[in-house]
């Protein structure tokens, strides 16, 4: 048994890659679009059924694609998109749709915790902003507006838990997907004050046991097997929030190590060795494997998001979201626009959450400043990139603690120029990481771990990680984005009693919807 399986549970697609347990070398990748649904505005949610699925799919694909027998896989880790809300009945059943991430429905009510202070009391305990999506925000919201469903729930946890649970039988979490539910981010356990300052006490013994990142869950059963093609008792670790496997799956595992993910969020993401709140109030702090933190100041208004918005927006067919030469064509083209095309400045918060950082203000959105008769939907499209590159600079630039490296991944990262633009926004090189899938890799290298290919994680990194590229910034490039940089701050802050504005106008529909 020399191969391990990563599993990435995403917000827009999964992924399955199978790995050399040794090396980290992939063998074969199978992705399938997750299911969502949207039944009312600003909604977002999965059939739980359909979710697993689409991950049985992959691993039999990834399996057959690798051309290998599934008793010579030694381990299996799993990594799923963090917050959402996943609950199970007390029989083990989905409890109607699980709410991921990007939902909005709670947002009126994480306005009135704004108001009375709760959001900056948690923020003391937890480290995390909070969001709509947040377990905790949509407990609350689904115990006001929904409560016999909410008096049903048996248990609560994240999305790569609901897999875990679908392959073995055996309810659990991990620290890395504690760190977004009721989590006392400096003692690491649950945290009773966060369950009360949501309103939601009672809801402690509906929470998933702790496991320590990369500990043994449980085993693949029968049923699962059959699913999947897997073989019965295949071990199977906790994995860890996508964030956190992440910066595993690059090797970012010392304080001053840093990534940034383009995926559909654009993560900045830091490990240190203490807990990091500044700035308050704004950004997330999880937990890392090891007794080490993670710093996050993360636009989860959008990252490669915005691009898709750009690209469905104009309706280029030539430029369909699901081409596999997306990239290399946008390219050919936007190579030819010099920086900052036509004055065109992007901002790139068109997700639900607003803007999470480097200021915590769920109200902001996307805005395109600039337009003229000169505007194509070329330079629109290279101005995203340049907006999404902007708030990397405003999230390295709010943190406290010293960055000595940072490694660009993510799907938004398979584009060069859209790496060479972050680099001369940024004025430092960049490191590429071999590896596209890195979700998949980190808990693939916490499944080699436990499997004994590889006395501990950072032996893993030495051996399954390797960096293929270093993107140092173009200087002429560099000049033009630091002379265009303080227009994009002016803009975001002239921009923020506006967001509010539109907010208000918006408050009837984000209250008005039922299920």
């Amino acid at each position: 048994m020399t191969y391990v399986l990563g599993i990435d549970k995403g917000t827009t697609a999964t992924k399955t890659v199978v790995l050399r347990a040794e090396t980290g070398e992939a063998l074969a990748t199978a992705r399938r679009q997750t299911p969502v649904f949207h039944r009312h505005p600003d909604w977002h949610e999965e059939d739980m059924d359909l979710t697993f699925a689409a991950v049985a799919e992959t691993i039999r694909e990834a399996i057959a694609k690798a051309g290998i027998a599934p008793s010579e896989i030694a381990a299996i880790g799993v990594s799923g998109h963090m917050g959402g809300l996943w609950t199970l009945d007390a029989v083990g059943q989905p409890l109607g749709r699980a709410v991921a991430w990007p939902d909005a429905r709670a947002a009126g009510l994480l306005a009135e915790w704004h108001a009375d202070g709760r959001d900056e009391a948690m923020f003391e305990v937890c480290g995390n902003a909070p969001i709509p999506g947040l377990p905790l925000v949509l407990l609350s919201w689904l115990k006001s507006h929904e409560p016999e469903r909410y008096a049903k729930i048996s248990t609560v946890f994240c999305a790569k838990d609901y897999i875990n649970f679908r392959l073995t039988g055996v309810i659990a979490t991990d620290e890395s997907d504690l760190s977004f539910f009721p989590c006392d981010i400096r003692k690491r356990c649950v945290s009773p004050e966060l369950l009360a300052l949501a309103g939601v006490p009672e809801i402690a013994h509906c929470l998933a046991p702790v496991l320590a990142t990369g500990e043994l869950v449980g085993r693949i059963t029968a049923e699962a097997a059959a699913l999947t093609g897997l073989a019965i008792g295949t071990p199977v670790v906790t994995g860890a929030g996508d964030a956190v496997a992440a910066a595993i799956g690059v090797g970012a595992l010392a304080p001053g190590q840093a990534v940034t993910v383009i995926g559909t969020s654009f993560m900045n993401n830091l490990t240190i060795d203490a807990p990091l709140l500044e700035p308050r109030n704004v950004g997330f702090l999880f937990l890392m494997p090891g007794g080490r933190w993670q710093r996050l100041m993360s636009n989860t208004g959008g990252g490669s998001l915005c691009l898709d918005w750009a690209l469905s927006a104009f309706g280029r067919v030539e430029f369909a979201a699901d081409d596999p030469t997306i990239f290399a064509r946008i390219e050919a083209e936007a190579r030819k626009l010099p920086p900052v095309p036509d004055g065109l400045i992007v901002h790139p918060y068109f997700g639900t959450s607003g803007m999470t950082a480097p200021r915590h203000d769920p109200t902001a959105r996307g805005s395109v400043f600039g337009l003229d008769m000169a505007t194509s939907p070329i330079s629109l499209i290279r101005s995203v990139m340049e907006g999404v590159a902007f708030s990397m600079v405003d999230c390295y630039a709010a943190l406290s603690a010293p960055v000595t490296d940072i490694r660009l991944t993510g799907g938004g990262a398979r584009s060069r120029l859209w790496c060479e633009i972050c680099a001369a926004v940024m004025n430092r090189p960049l490191l590429l990481p071999e590896v596209e899938e890195t979700g998949a890799l980190g808990v693939a290298m916490l499944a080699a771990v436990h499997a004994g290919f590889h006395p501990d994680l950072a032996t893993a990194a030495l051996r399954m990680v390797r960096i293929a590229d270093t993107v140092t910034p173009d200087p002429v490039w560099a000049a033009r984005y630091a002379a265009a940089y303080p227009l994009f701050r002016a803009l975001g802050r002239d921009l923020i009693p506006l967001w509010k504005h539109r907010a208000a106008l918006l408050a009837p529909r984000l209250t008005q919807g039922t299920p």
